[in-house]
């Protein structure tokens, strides 16, 4: 990437080993997944590098949705790992410790009403705060490396339509976007360091824990019709697990299922 792209307007966390410890900043990008992922091919990133911007005016969410993020007001970065020792059909466990990462550090401002809607968003109540969308490089199917982004609410209060909601909302203050960020950056590699460890147990029941709609019977709609079920729990391969109303357990990926009401 040409040196005068580089701008360390954010510092690097004082607590972390690798990641957050090399910072690419861009005051503007169409997203930090597809600019992480073009350094990447082109001249490499180390391990927990990070690819942040002010304003992200094309990020991308799951199914091909647009992250909406308005200039400045708050979190759009990526972080690259190479989790080589994950193979690809292990890759969901990233989705698991980076929405804990976030969950963790958020929990300490709204103690109550936070969850994760799977597979990879933070709400609050029925709205939405934040989101993640991991990007995979496989070699051999195994995890060569992996693009991490992370768009977050924090001082944004008009959106162009309803649904989404931010920290600032909430709590009613502003936020240090620095601040968060360090949060964000050294939780995600204390759970990574354990994922590494291969001590997924506990990241897994946490999870769990704090899912949207767990163990509660809600709306859903699928290829073939809407029904009524209840979740419970998440697979080893990433699939949500629904037991339907009346009948058995389904098992869904990102694309099979619709969250109703």
């Amino acid at each position: 990437m040409p040196k005068e792209n580089i701008k360390l307007q954010y510092t690097p966390p004082p607590y972390t080993r690798f990641v957050g410890q090399h910072i690419v900043y861009k005051a503007t990008c169409a997203s930090t997944n597809s600019l992480a992922i073009e350094c990447l091919h082109q001249a490499g990133l180390p391990e927990g590098a990070v690819v942040i911007t002010d304003h992200q005016y094309r990020g991308r969410g799951q199914r091909s949705h647009v992250w909406h993020s308005a200039p400045n007001e708050n979190l759009t970065f990526s972080v690259v790992l190479h989790p080589t020792f994950l193979s690809a059909l292990e890759g969901f466990s990233l989705n698991i410790i980076t929405t804990l990462a976030i969950h963790h550090v958020l929990a300490q401002y709204i103690p109550i009403g936070l969850s994760i809607k799977w597979p990879n968003d933070i709400y609050y109540h029925n709205q939405k705060l934040g989101g993640v969308l991991i990007e995979n490089v496989v070699q051999k199917r195994r995890l060569k490396a992996s693009v991490i982004g992370i768009g977050l609410n924090v001082n944004q209060v008009h959106f162009a339509f309803q649904g989404p909601t931010s920290l600032s909302m909430i709590c009613q203050c502003t936020f240090s976007l620095q601040q968060l960020l360090t949060q964000i950056l050294v939780k995600l590699e204390h759970n990574y360091l354990q994922l590494r460890a291969q001590d997924i147990a506990p990241l897994h029941a946490a999870y769990l824990k704090d899912m949207y709609w767990i163990h509660e019977i809600h709306t859903f709609r699928d290829a073939t019709h809407t029904f009524q079920g209840t979740i419970r729990g998440v697979d080893t391969a990433g699939k949500l697990m629904i037991e339907q109303v009346g009948s058995t357990s389904k098992h869904y990926s990102m694309q099979e299922v619709t969250f109703m009401a």
